[in-house]
Formats: C-alpha cells, sequence, structure tokens
C-alpha cells in the first residue's frame, strides 16, 4: 500500500501523527516533509507522490477546504480513480467542515473523543496481525544498521532484548587459531551474541 498525505499546513500536526502512524502500520507513505527535500521542485514530488499512490488520505478541515494546494492534489487523484477504479479515498474529517461533493461518497473517518489516529491508520490498513508488523520493523531496523554502522558484523542500534541503546562492541584475537571474534554486549541487560 502507498498512501498519499494531503493536508493544509494549519493541519500539520495531525497530519504528521497520521503519517507517523501508516508508518508504524507497514505503509509507504508520501509526505511532503519526508518525501520532498530541499531543494527539489514541490509540483513534481507531489506529482510523483500522487502518480505511485493507491491510496489518497484526505485531512480535511476548514483550512484544507480553503487551501488551493489541497483542491488541486484532490482533483489530480479524483481524475486518477476515474480510470483506475481500485484506487481509494479516505477522508480524515478534523472538523465539521462538509466534503466536497466528489469526495462525499467515501467513507472515512470523522476524529473525535472515540477515534485517534492510530486507530484510523490500523482501519485503513486492516489492522495486519503483530508478526507482520514485527517483520516489517525488523526489516527497517536492519536498513538503519546498514546506514549508522556499515561493515559492523551485528546488524543492531538497540539491544533487541531490552531496546537499549548502550551497546558495547569489542573484538579478540586467538593468535593460535589465528581467528577474530568479534563481540556485541548490552550495558543494561545480559544479552549478547558474537562471531567471528
Amino acid at each position: 500500500m502507498h498512501a498519499f498525505i494531503s493536508y493544509n499546513k494549519h493541519d500539520i500536526t495531525a497530519a504528521r501523527l497520521l503519517a507517523t502512524a501508516l508508518v508504524q502500520q507497514g505503509v509507504d507513505v508520501w509526505f511532503d516533509e519526508w518525501s520532498i527535500a530541499p531543494g527539489e521542485s514541490l509540483t513534481g514530488g507531489i506529482e510523483e507522490g500522487l502518480k505511485t499512490s493507491d491510496v489518497f488520505v484526505l485531512v480535511w478541515s476548514s483550512h484544507a477546504a480553503a487551501s488551493n494546494w489541497v483542491g488541486a492534489e484532490l482533483r489530480a487523484y479524483l481524475r486518477r480513480r476515474v480510470d483506475d477504479a481500485s484506487l481509494r479515498i479516505v477522508p480524515i474529517m478534523l472538523d465539521p467542515t462538509t466534503l466536497p461533493v466528489l469526495v462525499a461518497d467515501y467513507k472515512g473517518f470523522a476524529l473525535g473523543e472515540s477515534t485517534s489516529l492510530p486507530d484510523i491508520a490500523a482501519k485503513i490498513t486492516g489492522e495486519p496481525p503483530d508478526i507482520e508488523i514485527a517483520a516489517l520493523l525488523q526489516r527497517r531496523l536492519h536498513e538503519l544498521a546498514k546506514v549508522h554502522a556499515p561493515g559492523d558484523p551485528f546488524p543492531h542500534l538497540v539491544c533487541p532484548m531490552c531496546a537499549s541503546r548502550s551497546l558495547k562492541r569489542r573484538s579478540a584475537t586467538d593468535y593460535e587459531r589465528d581467528r577474530t571474534y568479534y563481540i556485541i554486549e548490552c550495558g543494561e541487560c545480559t544479552w549478547g551474541d558474537w562471531t567471528q
């Protein structure tokens, strides 16, 4: 699933929390703060995000209703939806502002005391089983370890038992066998590992 988050800057906090909750559910999220680097084209980035997404999440409010950008993104996605019925549009209503006529037919969510953004994210994704979430998180941890500790024989940024950052790494050489051992230990719990 690839989700595009459309929102107005006045609703940035809700949009950020929703984007984070979707990522925690294993969704590939296009969110302008994360997806457009300084110096890159805004319109080019938005166009690419709209083109590659299969779920359009509309963070709707009075601010979004008055936003030219949100309107342009919505019209572009609705145009794609005409040609591809598999695309989904999910409105998230932050206030009682009436949805546009062409969006009002799509099932969405009204944010309130009984509905949180993580709950909404889980419903959008269909609430994958915990084992799927664990697999996605584990894969992401390995990706981060490759970036932040390239060449390290242990793909751990935090302790896999207690999540502490207090990892101690060392090596020891056995000169009789001409072998080097790499050792990792947690400074807070009893976890440790070694390899050659």
